[in-house]
């Protein structure tokens, strides 16, 4: 009654003067898939047909005929519908409708290309979109039996990324277009991804490569190429492998090639299509080299001459070669030292060939893979220095940071006495120098810095290293006085007044005015009475030489004249 109403409110419309409707006789049968012939009787001269999809508001003009039917092929999809026609020659009218459905199959999509896409690092699809008009989409299936992975809707929509992190296995993909009645197509024939992998003996420069086959592509395959790149340089073509032949390519890598990388390319009969396997990254460097190399500690050891260095490395690898670089400040590595891990990965070597007294030295440890050819090298290290700086009476210490750890070092100061052995700490910090030592009633004594790796240091082992020795030396001071009474209860001896003197080298010594020796001493301290041999000597001058060595370790020589006064 709805769709009458419509058709006599058309036909008001479009003959007001008349006022009538369904004047003409009109049938509509379907014939075909999406397919209508809508016939009428005779004698109404030249007509229009009409047509309104029961989703449509109004009316739409779909030809002009003198003819006696129309037919009417369907350009979207009807699931049956139930289509109206009215037919009309601005005077008479007709009116028919029609159940149509759609009997055709869905007609499939064709493959394009199954490719990588390197620069997103995703399987990428393309086929040939389904010649239907009315495809609303396609559905991407993977596998053997295939399962469904995902939905592409629009019939121009042809690409799809497959988003696996999986890129290196062989994947089998299958597509099939769906129509706005959702019914589906065939499914294409299975395309494949191509997935290369790599082979070569240890310390070999030659590398074989081998791959999976392509299937399926328009025009079939042709060829395969092999791309390889060295170093990050540009891709080189290095083999051309028929599409009957095998699978796998033998190619060569320079002497100096650290990073190689390559993929396949499969090329059609055509040459119209090309897909891309993985790109497959070697990093050479690194294919035989321990995964750790870390150097410990350094440390000064002994008195002033020998650097104990600890390092580690993975178990395993004590058939291998460590080599030990050292350099000044400012120089270049050169090599001092060779040795062997343990079979637990600990390495230890000393050298007794430095002056970590006199300069600061950097030290750095290193494994070279079976092949000899790369070298994993560990973090520098260097050994400590103190420098004493002394005004006043105060005395600062001063060191160069340690550069072993990458997180927080602690560092604590240590004193000693020079004639003993015992050490006492006398401060601690973060810097790199500690202020006021001494209030100068310590005399000679030494000093030394410990740094202690900190807690978040990725090592995490918490060593400690220690650095030279300084050495506290204050100066030395003497005085001679210049007469004695030896016949009174004073003043009636002399020696030298020293403070801070070596006992080594020292000397005291009397002559005459004849240049003879009346009294020697080597002992500090001991004094001269006037006399020698136990007899008082004759009133007068006397020359004195005084030999001494210095806190610094110079030795100096004083000399001056003594009277004997009676």
């Amino acid at each position: 009654m709805i769709h009458i109403a419509l058709v006599l409110l058309f036909a008001v419309c479009l003959f007001p003067s008349t006022g009538r409707a369904d004047t003409i006789p009109v049938q509509a049968i379907q014939t075909a898939s999406r397919t209508v012939e809508i016939m009428w009787t005779e004698g109404y001269g030249n007509v229009d047909v009409y047509r309104l999809y029961p989703d449509q508001s109004q009316f739409s003009l779909i030809a002009s005929t003198n003819s006696t039917s129309w037919t009417d092929h369907q350009r979207r999809s009807v699931c049956g519908d139930t289509v109206h026609y009215v037919v009309t020659n601005g005077i008479d009218s007709g009116y028919a409708a029609e159940l149509v459905t759609d009997n055709d199959p869905t007609s499939p999509a064709e493959w394009g290309v199954v490719t990588m896409d390197h620069s997103i690092s995703q399987i990428v699809l393309q086929w040939e979109p389904s010649p239907d008009t009315d495809i609303m989409g396609y559905l991407v299936l993977e596998g053997m039996p295939s399962m469904v992975v995902d939905t592409v809707f629009g019939r121009l929509n042809n690409l799809y990324a497959y988003p696996a992190e999986d890129s290196v296995y062989v994947h089998q993909f299958r597509i099939y277009a769906f129509d706005s009645c959702l019914r589906a197509s065939p499914l294409t024939k299975p395309c494949n991804n191509m997935v290369v992998i790599v082979e070569n003996e240890p310390c070999s420069q030659t590398y074989l490569a081998t791959w999976n086959r392509y299937i399926n592509m328009p025009s079939e395959v042709g060829s395969y190429e092999l791309w390889v790149s060295q170093n990050g340089g540009t891709f080189q073509r290095k083999a051309v492998v028929q599409a009957d032949g095998e699978t796998s390519a033998m190619f060569v890598v320079d002497d100096e090639c650290s990073l190689l990388q390559l993929y396949v390319r499969a090329v059609s009969a055509s040459g119209a299509y090309t897909a891309v396997s993985n790109l497959l990254t070697i990093d050479i460097s690194s294919a035989m080299l321990p995964e750790k190399l870390n150097l410990r500690s350094v440390s000064v050891e002994g008195e002033q001459q020998n650097v104990t260095l600890v390092a580690e490395t993975d178990s395993g690898w004590q058939d291998s070669e460590v080599v030990v670089y050292r350099r000044n400040e400012g120089g270049n590595p050169t090599v001092v030292g060779r040795c062997h891990p343990s079979a637990q990965g600990s390495i230890s070597w000393t050298d007794m060939g430095a002056k970590p007294g006199e300069k600061i030295y950097y030290y750095s440890v290193g494994i070279s893979d079976i092949c000899g050819r790369n070298e994993k090298r560990s973090r520098e290290a260097c050994t400590i220095l103190p420098n004493l700086e002394t005004e006043g009476g105060n005395t600062a210490l001063s060191w160069n940071p340690y550069t072993g750890w990458d997180g927080t070092t602690n560092y604590k100061v240590y004193s000693s006495v020079s004639s003993g052995g015992y050490w006492q700490q006398i401060g601690s910090t973060t810097a790199t120098s500690l202020a006021d030592l001494t209030d100068g009633t310590l005399g000679q004594c030494q000093y030394k810095v410990c740094a202690f790796e900190g807690s978040d240091s990725h090592y995490q082992h918490g060593d400690s290293v220690q650095s030279a020795k300084v050495y506290y030396s204050p100066k030395t001071r003497i005085w001679m006085p210049n007469a004695i009474t030896p016949l009174e209860n004073s003043n009636n001896s002399a020696a030298p007044q020293a403070s801070y003197i070596n006992p080594d080298g020292y000397s005291f010594t009397i002559y005459n005015r004849q240049g003879l020796v009346v009294f020697r001493s080597v002992t500090i301290g001991e004094a001269w009475n006037g006399k020698k041999n136990d007899t008082l000597l004759p009133a007068g001058a006397y020359t004195y030489i005084v030999t001494y060595r210095q806190s610094n370790g110079t030795d100096q020589v004083i000399t001056g004249t003594i009277t004997i006064i009676y």
